[in-house]
Formats: C-alpha cells, sequence, structure tokens
C-alpha cells in the first residue's frame, strides 16, 4: 500500500508539473483594426484607420490603413495686382475686385490701391495689397492633389471679368498675378 501512495502521489506531481501554458502573439489593442481578442502577447502588428500622408495636417503615424479621403490638406492661394491692372482697374472705374469660390462663397476683396513688381509670399498683408486665402480639401496617400475654381466680380457686379481654375497641391503657396493682360484676355474670350 505504501507502494500505491508513493506511485500516487509521483504521477501527481508528474502531471501537474506539465501544464503547458499556451501564448498567443497578436494585437492586444480594442481600438486597433486588427484586434485579436485571443491573443496575450502584443508582437507590434496592430494596424489603425487613419491618415498615412506626412503632407496633411491630420497625419497619422500609427495609421496603416487609410480609408478614402481620410487625410486633410491645406495650402494658401495669394491674389495680387501688377501695375498694368491697377491702371486698368483705374482707368475702368473698378474700385476693387470680389472673388468667389467655384460654391459662390466670397474669398474677399482686392482694390486698385496696391500693386506689386514680383510676386509676393503667402503671407496675409495687413495693407490690403494682397488677398491670401487658406485652401482645404481631402485626398489620399498618392492622391493628394486638389482643384480650385475662383471668379473675380469688379465692384461686386454681376459678371465676372476672370474666372481661373487650377491644381493645388498641400502646403504650396500658389501665387495668382492679375494682370491687365489676363483680364483683357478673359474678356475677349467671354465675348
Amino acid at each position: 500500500m505504501k507502494n500505491l501512495i508513493y506511485i500516487t502521489i509521483i504521477s501527481m506531481l508528474t502531471f501537474s508539473a506539465c501544464t503547458v501554458e499556451i501564448r498567443i502573439d497578436g494585437c492586444t489593442d480594442p481600438i486597433a483594426y486588427n484586434y485579436d481578442p485571443q491573443a496575450d502577447d502584443n508582437d507590434g502588428s496592430c494596424l489603425y484607420y487613419g491618415c498615412t500622408d506626412p503632407a496633411a495636417i491630420n497625419y497619422d503615424w500609427q495609421a496603416g490603413i487609410e480609408p478614402d479621403d481620410a487625410c486633410e490638406y491645406t495650402c494658401n492661394v495669394v491674389y495680387y495686382l501688377d501695375y498694368a491692372a491697377s491702371q486698368y482697374m483705374i482707368n475702368w472705374g473698378i474700385s476693387y475686385y470680389s472673388f468667389y469660390d467655384y460654391a459662390g462663397f466670397w474669398i474677399g476683396d482686392i482694390t486698385n490701391d496696391f500693386w506689386w513688381t514680383s510676386p509676393p509670399n503667402c503671407i496675409p498683408q495687413s495693407d490690403g495689397s494682397t488677398l491670401t486665402a487658406t485652401l482645404y480639401w481631402n485626398g489620399n496617400y498618392g492622391y493628394n492633389s486638389g482643384t480650385f475654381s475662383w471668379s473675380a466680380y469688379p465692384d461686386d457686379g454681376p459678371i465676372a471679368d476672370m474666372i481661373g481654375n487650377f491644381t493645388v497641391y498641400p502646403n504650396e503657396c500658389v501665387r495668382i498675378d492679375l494682370s491687365k493682360k489676363k483680364i483683357q484676355e478673359y474678356k475677349e474670350a467671354t465675348k
């Protein structure tokens, strides 16, 4: 009987010592796209939704999955007059041009009081010599350009003297020179 007790005790110790704990590697973050509720050890494989483009204002360095139009982009546009455009406005009795975007929202005005001999930067000028606007749009990494359309109306009248369309890229400064030649070309083209 004594031997039976020894065998039973040895068997119990042997079987209890052989218990193997199985660990599962995977993503343990519940907010990750590929969260694995059965994972015990985080193996660094978690994927997150977000913007993967460093040029975007909402870039997320942790993002690995980018939904459509997840990235938000900006650029600045500056409108300015050259000397000939300022004189053209004065000669035609135009005090200012009002600018509107493609949806008809007012961007701002520029008067005939100032002109530039070289393109200005995109920093708004406190003297009113430029009209600076910040554009916002959505896109994705690799498809981050936008299209911007605008129109300019003399003295906020009913007929545009100029209309423009251009492609914009993140973080750039787009300079739009309003010259007498451009005004006249547009007027001729829309007759």
